[in-house]
């Protein structure tokens, strides 16, 4: 071998002795949809009833993992806010404050707007992301007139290690149905793949792993990642407590509701993830948590804010009332449209079953278990509605999926979607005892009802409910939680069970 090859094999050999190669383990918890919640709840579970939840339990296992792990983020992909009087608490001008405040105190280091942030309109979102301490995402809400997006950054890099740890952040398009039309008039959504597709590229250059944060659902996450390359993660805004890898694009959610954390490491070595490990830390808040004194103080202060107004018993529940279940109809949506009827004297009462949020287990229940099972500040509205139109809008509710309505003055029978085309699936209709529809025959297709139902429910009804909007509303400015209070007030007692208002036909 000549010198100058030696010198080459030499040169070779000590370049690669230089150029270590980094393989980097980056741990990620999340968590979502967690509506106000800083307290623990009861859940039945297979070994009885246990408590889950709650932000002592949430710092508890967060501080744990951090303790026992490298380098760690804590990331939240949004719906903070609705569910619960935490959430509702003014602090520092912002109402809902103090769920970020949490959030600062659990060492959040990034998170992203979901829907329900902009249920108070989006000046109070943005008031939100002031008060946080770490970056807020979302890049696809935007100004409607300008089209610019309403947050300046559309992504943050972090350091971590020998890599850069990009995240970007993008809402449903189905965001503008999902709020009360006047709060978000003046916002508009960007296709979703287009947008990360657009910032991935500029992205990708910067960081080493990429992650997407996707407030929506757990499906379209997964046709997402289909549709897109260059992200590493998708963590979801949903709550089907799942991971799996797709298109090279590893994806997972949480349980929600703060049952649990989502917990995913990886392994990034030459800008790819060579391995992971996902799966769900469940939140028990057993009697030995451990929690930061800051957050244990600022769940104190909440209490008390909260005060014993909220606290005090107004009624009795004798047994479980459920929001969902194995049929359409539940305990509590049956309870909800009733009362709605009691207090206007509507002939129909309608209530989506997306806007009942908690459930009532037997025993005592207060005002703050009832602003938990109806959180939204929705009003009750009056209006009227032909016997074909109710037909129409109960053929257009067999397609809705989960977020079916809860109806009272009328019991129908129906036809599966898969069963029956639109316009065949209605079999019988009856209205107080009349007979609406026989055997698939619209008998009184001019009769006219008064229907009472709630003003988002309304507000998107062509959209999302009826098939068609709705005329000549009265808008009676009484909150339905309210009059939920006050039926409980007068009568003391809650015993419900599913009364068959809503009957599937076996095919």
């Amino acid at each position: 071998m000549n010198s100058l090859k030696r010198s080459l094999c030499v040169y070779a050999v000590l370049l690669f002795a230089v150029i270590p190669v980094y393989t980097e383990t980056v741990v990620f918890l999340h968590s979502n949809d967690t509506h106000g919640i800083y307290k623990p709840y009861r859940i039945k579970t297979g070994q009885g009833e246990r408590w889950v939840g709650g932000m002592e339990a949430t710092c508890h296992y967060i501080d744990a993992i951090r303790e026992k792990e490298g380098r760690v983020f804590y990331v939240d992909t949004g719906d903070i806010m609705t569910g619960t009087m935490a959430a509702e608490l003014v602090h520092k001008g912002v109402t809902g404050g103090l769920m970020i405040e949490f959030l600062n105190n659990l060492g959040c280091d990034v998170w992203c707007f979901g829907n329900h942030e902009f249920d108070l309109g989006l000046e109070n979102a943005l008031g939100l992301a002031r008060l946080a301490h770490f970056p807020t995402l979302v890049s696809n809400i935007v100004y409607k007139d300008s089209g610019e997006p309403i947050l300046p950054n559309p992504y943050h890099i972090f350091d971590a290690g020998e890599i850069k740890v990009g995240f970007l952040a993008v809402m449903s398009e189905k965001f503008l149905v999902e709020v009360l039309k006047e709060r978000v008039q003046n916002l508009g959504i960007l296709p979703v793949v287009p947008t990360l597709r657009s910032h991935l590229e500029d992205l990708d250059e910067k960081a080493d792993l990429i992650v997407v944060m996707y407030h929506g659902k757990y499906n379209e996450a997964r046709d997402i990642a289909r549709e897109i390359s260059k992200a590493d993660i998708i963590l979801v805004a949903s709550e089907e407590g799942r991971t799996e890898k797709v298109n090279g694009i590893v994806v997972q959610s949480t349980l929600g509701h703060q049952r649990s954390l989502g917990y995913l490491k990886v392994e990034v070595h030459d800008d790819q993830v060579m391995g992971y490990e996902g799966k769900q830390i469940q939140l028990w808040a057993q009697d030995q948590l451990i929690p930061s004194p800051q957050i244990k103080t600022l769940v104190e202060y909440v209490d008390e804010k909260v005060g014993s107004e909220y606290a005090m018993k107004i009624g009795e529940a004798k047994r479980d009332h459920f929001q969902d279940g194995e049929t359409v109809e539940n305990s509590l949506g049956d309870w909800i449209t009733d009362v709605m009827r009691w207090k206007t004297k509507a002939e129909i009462g309608f209530h989506n079953t997306g806007g009942i949020r908690a459930d009532i287990l037997a025993g005592p229940i207060t005002k703050e278990d009832i602003f938990e099972v109806s959180p939204f500040r929705n009003t009750l509205v009056v209006f009227k509605l032909t016997g074909r139109q109710i037909k129409e809008l109960l053929e257009h509710d067999v397609d809705k999926g989960w977020d079916r309505l809860q109806v009272s003055g009328m019991t129908y029978a129906y036809h599966p979607a898969d069963a029956r085309p639109l316009g065949q699936r209605i079999e019988s209709i009856s209205v107080n005892g009349k007979i609406l529809v026989k055997e698939g025959k619209l008998l009184q297709p001019d009769q006219v009802f008064t229907v009472v139902s709630n003003n988002y429910l309304v507000g998107q009804a062509k959209n999302k409910y009826f098939g068609f909007s709705v005329d000549e509303i009265s808008d009676t400015g009484v909150l339905i939680n309210q009059v939920l209070i006050e039926w409980l007030e007068k009568h003391k007692v809650l015993d419900y069970k599913i009364e068959g208002r809503i009957v599937k036909i076996q095919n």
